[in-house]
């Protein structure tokens, strides 16, 4: 097996992190930015169907995914026949799927209260086709660790979508410039994600072999339906919201949570993804280490990001927003707990599939799915914001069952855990009461973009004091942490890895059990 002599383990975690949170980040701020401008062309109750519609190809994509990119990641010698089967088979399945959506087309409008949905669901079936097509180039690009290269592509159709999206909905386009610009978002990144792949390693066209097939789904089947249980648990709130309360009620949910979303997707699920490799690499005894240490350094760096957003949300909104989507803020306060417990499940997720228990992860993205539902069908059909106090709560179960699972199967300390969480949830207190005074002392400041910035700033540096005085040894040991990746991971000193393999040193491999990385959960589609 190939070696090298480079960074240790943690420092190039650390390094793939930062990649694709960094890109993911910038890649949401351009959707969010665009979504934003999207509210001052598109009527809300429009922008409420587009979004049902996009829902809806979501989840017939990812629930018609069975892990065939997983496969090709976690078997290293896999050659260009599998590559090439895993093609099929995905492609194939996308294809049956979206042409069942479409025949249901009708049905699924009148059960969400979005009667223009089918007029917006071919457009975005195809879009959703053309993500079909880039998901193994993608893949491929993943089991050589290439994070750059898949961060610029996606970066790349973001910028597309926004420009796209907002320049059509300025000429009048409606709903209809968001459908048109998730096309182009979706040909951009094929041909970008292609483009960076030699077209044999992943569409080498070979003989049928039904023993291949038979491998890639034993392997990924179970695996799969954690995945699309945890994909549907965010996601089918918009259809249930939907069905509730109409599509005007929908848009503005639909808005509040893809905010609200942020810290937990594009940097906790982004950390979610790289501890996946790293703890694969690691001894049973360093997982357990490495689990309690990654969840707590996660948790110093998204709690204050939750905790701050729902603190501003009310001037947030108040300065992005037109007064008609006023009820955005109230949303976005309350979806803002998302964000601090999700990330925590992620990380325990990394850790069962490291643990080669894809059963019990299943499991545990069911109980998640079943509580939402239950959920939001009893509890959130009091209003909109019980909706969103009943999404939070399914959250915060799934991350407390994790807890207890790890705790029992492996006898990770839940003290530990918690431990690790409490310190950088304390420094959070003073954050939001810091936005809160600085609100009360200043109601009336105008413009609100100078109070707005007035309370990120006061939060910010009284989260910085708040963890140095309560997390004070996690905080040092993420600086030191950071300063080794900018030490380490110049231009210069990038190498392209030769196979998976050879990222780690033969120090960092001893026990290591083959990645079975996920399919990422987050939707490409955006409204």
């Amino acid at each position: 097996m190939a070696t090298t002599s480079g960074p240790s383990l943690a420092t190039k975690a650390a390094s793939g992190a930062a990649w694709t949170i960094a890109t993911g980040v910038g890649s949401r701020t351009l959707g969010l930015a665009g979504t934003l401008a999207l509210t001052y062309f598109i009527a809300r109750r429009e922008l409420g169907e587009v979004s049902d519609a996009a829902v809806a190809v979501v989840l017939a994509n990812q629930l018609s995914t069975l892990g065939v990119g997983q496969y090709y990641i976690a078997r290293p010698s896999a050659g260009r026949e599998v590559a090439w089967h895993a093609t099929v088979v995905h492609v194939t399945l996308g294809l049956f799927a979206l042409a069942a959506l479409l025949a249901f087309g009708h049905p699924l409008a009148v059960w969400m209260k979005a009667p223009a949905l089918v007029r917006f669901l071919p457009g975005l079936a195809f879009s959703g086709l053309l993500e079909r097509m880039a998901y193994m180039p993608e893949r491929v690009l993943a089991r050589e660790m290439r994070f750059r290269v898949i961060g610029v592509c996606r970066t790349a159709g973001e910028l597309s979508y926004t420009s796209t999206s907002v320049a059509l909905a300025a000429l009048g386009w409606g709903g209809m410039s968001i459908v048109v610009a998730n096309v182009v978002r979706s040909a951009v990144r094929l041909a970008a994600m292609s483009g960076a792949v030699p077209r044999a390693a992943w569409l080498s066209p070979s003989r049928f072999s039904a023993a291949i097939v038979r491998a890639m789904l034993r392997f990924g089947a179970p695996m799969s339906v954690g995945t699309a249980a945890g994909f549907a648990s965010r996601r089918v709130d918009n259809a249930i919201v939907s069905g509730l309360f109409g599509a005007n009620v929908v848009g503005a949910y639909n808005l509040a949570y893809n905010v609200a979303d942020v810290p937990a997707v594009q940097v906790g699920e982004q950390i979610g993804d790289v501890l996946l490799p790293s703890f694969a690499h690691m001894s049973v005894e360093r997982r357990k280490e490495a689990l309690v240490r990654s969840t707590g350094l996660l948790a110093l760096v998204t709690f204050p990001m939750a905790v701050g957003l729902g603190a501003v949300a009310p001037t947030l909104v108040d300065v992005l927003l037109k007064p008609e989507w006023r009820d955005v803020g109230p949303m976005l306060a309350l979806l803002s707990v998302l964000s601090v417990v999700r990330p925590v499940g992620w990380t325990i997720s990394s850790y069962l599939l490291a643990q080669d228990r894809p059963r019990v992860d299943a499991a545990l993205e069911v109980l998640k799915l079943v509580a939402l539902v239950a959920l939001l069908l009893t509890v959130g059909r009091a209003s909109p914001l019980w909706a969103c106090v009943a999404v939070g709560a399914a959250f915060a179960m799934h991350t407390a069952a994790s807890v207890l699972v790890v705790h029992v199967l492996d006898g990770v300390r839940v003290g530990s855990l918690v431990a690790s969480c409490m310190r950088p949830l304390a420094a959070c207190v003073p954050v939001a009461a810091a936005v809160l005074g600085v609100r009360h002392v200043f109601p009336d400041m105008h413009p609100h973009g100078l109070r707005l910035v007035l309370e990120v700033a006061v939060g910010a540096s009284t989260y910085v004091a708040g963890a140095l005085i309560w997390a004070g040894p996690m905080s040092r040991d993420l600086l030191a942490l950071a300063r080794r990746v900018v030490r380490r991971d110049s231009p210069a000193s990038y190498q392209r890895p030769s196979s998976t393999a050879s990222t780690v040193s033969s120090s960092d491999i001893r026990g290591a059990k083959p990645s079975t990385c996920r399919a990422r959960r987050s939707s490409t589609m955006q409204t």
